[in-house]
């Protein structure tokens, strides 16, 4: 059995995916992985640039060719084929270091935590900045019981795709199905495993590059307002499953999750109370519906979303201002809030 599998999605990404392969395909650990590259269905030359390494590396490198489906079907695809004790997905625009991931391989064979998290970087290419991110309080090398740890030494933050490493066992008892054709399932991807997990180690790595400013990109916030049917399907679909399970879950993953559906809400709402340039009825109706879902499904979720500027007084308005002029009333708000804190 292979230690890892590493799944590729990609994309029309002919300009990057060869970066991304020669920064995983290293000697040292060619025996130990599996490196599954999904086409996508793209336009340009990635899948000529696929079957050259199928063809250099034959013991390590598959390639599946099929149909766009989006992000999360290449991910479903992967991790239906994945044979590696553990799983971990690779944008094909992004790479890692291959130093430390050598090492962190080879500690993966000696690992038995269901999930394995390291640090990584945002590379920022229009500003041409590299941005480290990492988990300051965690001890390295420390298996913890998710159950039983303090949360707050993630200082609120949560272990997202760039991060973590399952077990393929632990995904698919978790039965993880990514939405199709659609963005922003990376967010599925970070909760949906938890109620399964059980123990967690981190590896003081730094590992994954996160390439951030690609034309394009979903997290854009053009992209974010001319997407937004999207983010709320997966944004409901996440409010469901926690509540479906939040009678079952335990103090920790119940915290956990809910933390980042506060994020995941606080994002939904500013995509219409702040993020539009210029508000329309329609806008107006969409968060309008939206708000009154949320506090019909879990009104616990629903009140948390006060603490934040812009939902608190877009609601006592009645989302007034998301059909007038969002952006110069979020503003308004930040303003009034410096004021009032001197």
């Amino acid at each position: 059995m292979k230690v890892l599998t590493l799944v590729i999605p990609v994309y029309n990404t002919e300009k990057y995916v060869k970066r991304c392969l020669d920064s995983i395909l290293i000697e040292d650990v060619l025996e130990d992985i599996e490196v599954i590259t999904v086409n996508d269905g793209s336009k340009d030359g990635s899948v000529e640039i696929l079957r050259r390494y199928e063809k250099m590396y034959p013991n390590s490198v598959v390639v599946i060719d099929k149909e766009n489906g989006g992000h999360g079907s290449t991910v479903n695809a992967g991790l239906e084929k994945a044979t590696g004790k553990y799983f971990r997905v690779i944008d094909s625009d992004d790479w890692v270091n291959s130093h430390d991931f050598v090492t962190f391989v080879n500690k993966l064979k000696n690992e038995d935590a269901d999930l394995v998290v390291t640090n990584y970087r945002k590379e920022l290419i229009y500003s041409g900045e590299s941005e480290y991110l990492e988990y300051t309080d965690l001890e390295d090398d420390v298996l913890y019981d998710f159950d039983e740890i303090d949360l707050g030494i993630l200082k609120g933050e949560y272990f997202v795709m760039a991060t973590s490493t399952y077990k393929t066992e632990l995904l698919r008892r978790a039965k993880l199905k990514l939405f199709e054709k659609t963005f922003y399932v990376d967010m599925q991807y970070n909760i949906i495993p938890i109620p399964e997990l059980k123990t967690f180690k981190f590896l003081d790595l730094d590992i994954y590059r996160y390439f951030i400013g690609r034309p394009g990109q979903s997290m854009d916030l053009a992209n974010f307002v001319r997407n937004r049917a999207q983010h709320e399907k997966v944004m409901k679909f996440l409010v469901e499953f926690y509540c479906e399970r939040k009678e079952t879950l335990s103090k920790n993953k119940n915290e956990y999750i809910s933390l980042i559906l506060y994020y995941m809400l606080t994002t939904n709402y500013y995509i219409y109370c702040v993020y539009c340039k210029k508000g329309n009825s329609e806008i107006r109706k969409e968060i309008m519906s939206f708000d009154k879902y949320l506090k019909e499904k879990d009104n616990e979720l629903y009140k948390r979303l006060y603490a934040v500027g812009q939902v608190k007084y877009n609601r006592k308005t009645n989302f007034f201002f998301t059909r007038f002029c969002p952006n110069f009333f979020s503003k308004w708000i930040n303003f009034i809030g410096k004021v009032l804190r001197g």
